[in-house]
């Protein structure tokens, strides 16, 4: 398989302008920030949703998420079947309390992920399909890129070069870990997967070429469910 280095803010097609990617980020107030250098997603009022390793690395002094404003942390669950480096990569994080004003999103249940345009959104290092990550700014970004591949346990990426890219083309960034892979259907949002790993692209980390996995999450959901509903 792959597993090359941790996931790598967004990084952006170099002919386009950053703002409209802050601005496409700024859409998604469920996404919100974990632990030193980590993303994680809202998928029920008191519970986040983000990679293992990045809950794993959560400082026992700063037991947190921030989204609009900082939320303590209850308890974490990390999947039984996670070691490090390797699949199942996934965590739940249960709040102390709910999180106000922010509409939760669903976990995608089925199995029709390949071909369809996703948004990832991360505050990670940013830069372009030329240059790589370069700045760390903790903007909130948004871009989109196609689900190219899934087997059982990943979905796959690649940042496309403008000739074939999607119009938002971008990729994770180092600090994106975690971060969801979005979907709108039927007006309703989903998140498809969790970003893990990457490799890298023509031109080093983050360039165009790099490819990226992320944990599928319809291969999981059942277990997301059971955890959320206290069914260990």
């Amino acid at each position: 398989m792959m597993l090359a280095s941790p996931s790598q803010a967004i990084i952006i097609r170099h002919d386009r302008d950053d703002a409209r990617y802050i601005e496409l980020g700024s859409r998604y107030p469920a996404v919100c920030f974990v632990g030193r250098d980590g993303e994680g997603t809202l998928i029920a009022s008191d519970w986040v949703l983000t990679a293992a390793h990045v809950a794993a690395g959560i400082p026992k002094n700063s037991m947190k998420v921030t989204f609009d404003r900082e939320y303590r942390i209850e308890k974490i669950i990390i999947h039984p079947d996670w070691r490090d480096g390797g699949p199942n990569d996934l965590a739940l994080i249960k709040l102390s309390e709910p999180v106000s004003g922010i509409k939760p999103v669903s976990v995608y249940t089925a199995t029709d992920e390949v071909g369809k345009i996703i948004t990832f959104v991360g505050r990670g290092d940013t830069g372009t399909g030329l240059t790589g990550p370069r700045v760390m700014d903790r903007k909130k970004r948004g871009a989109t890129n196609k689900i190219e591949a899934a087997d059982e346990r990943w979905l796959y990426f690649t940042f496309d070069d403008p000739a074939t890219a999607t119009d938002m083309e971008g990729i994770s960034g180092p600090g994106d870990s975690g971060g969801p892979a979005l979907l709108e259907k039927d007006g309703k949002l989903y998140t498809l997967g969790v970003s893990v790993w990457g490799n890298p692209g023509k031109n080093g980390r983050g360039t165009y070429g790099a490819k990226e996995g992320y944990t599928r999450l319809s291969q999981y959901a059942q277990w997301i469910a059971q955890q959320i509903a206290g069914k260990r």
